[in-house]
């Protein structure tokens, strides 16, 4: 808990700016994982939060003293998203308003009001009154398969099979909500069975 002290101090702190907002946001990414507990090989280096895009700019206006810059738009060969930074703690805050990601010819839009937040969970901060909502486990496992992170998938597995029924009903939402390869698709569920069997083995799209 102390050396992730800068994190849960700066979720802290962005859960009471937030917490009076009617804009929907949730964390995602290393920081989402840290707080589940998972085993990270290094700690978070910065906080991503996830937000529709609509709700972007009621966000960006109450942590707008934190800004380091403004809100942008931002295109890579696979990720699309608008998207703004922070300080919060000495911690770097990344907000990504209406993230979409195509790679190996699928398409993942990530709808945090109609998807994210109604599968995602509630946890609770140190020294917090008010608790931050996580990506589900499927969103994680999706993303990081279509960017190609074999070590985050594998361990996102792990913990998915842990209690693949709590998880499972957000994979199928996500699958059927966005288009997906019947090869990425196959692939996705056999790591998940291989995982379950305990015998991950990794293989290239």
């Amino acid at each position: 808990m102390k050396k992730a002290s800068p994190i849960y101090n700066a979720l802290a702190a962005l859960a009471k700016l937030l917490h009076d907002s009617s804009a929907k946001w949730i964390v995602g990414g290393s920081a989402g994982l840290l707080l589940r507990g998972l085993p990270l090989s290094a700690m978070p280096r910065d906080i991503d939060i996830y937000c529709d895009e609509e709700d972007l700019p009621f966000i960006y206006a109450a942590l707008q003293i934190y800004a380091v810059d403004a809100p942008h738009y931002s295109e890579t060969n696979i990720y699309r998203s608008t998207l703004a930074h922070f300080e919060i703690e000495g911690m770097p805050i990344e907000l990504v308003g209406g993230f979409k990601v195509d790679a190996a010819k699928s398409s993942y839009e990530v709808r945090v009001s109609e998807l994210l937040i109604p599968f995602g969970e509630r946890f609770s901060i140190p020294d917090c009154g008010y608790p931050l909502m996580v990506v589900p486990l499927a969103h994680e496992l999706w993303f990081n398969q279509l960017r190609g992170r074999e070590d985050r998938v594998e361990l996102i597995a792990k913990a998915f099979m842990k209690m693949r029924g709590i998880h499972e009903p957000a994979l199928q939402a996500i699958e059927k909500s966005n288009h997906f390869t019947a090869a990425a698709v196959d692939q996705v569920h056999q790591i998940i069975s291989l995982e379950e069997a305990g015998e991950v083995e990794w293989t290239q799209r």
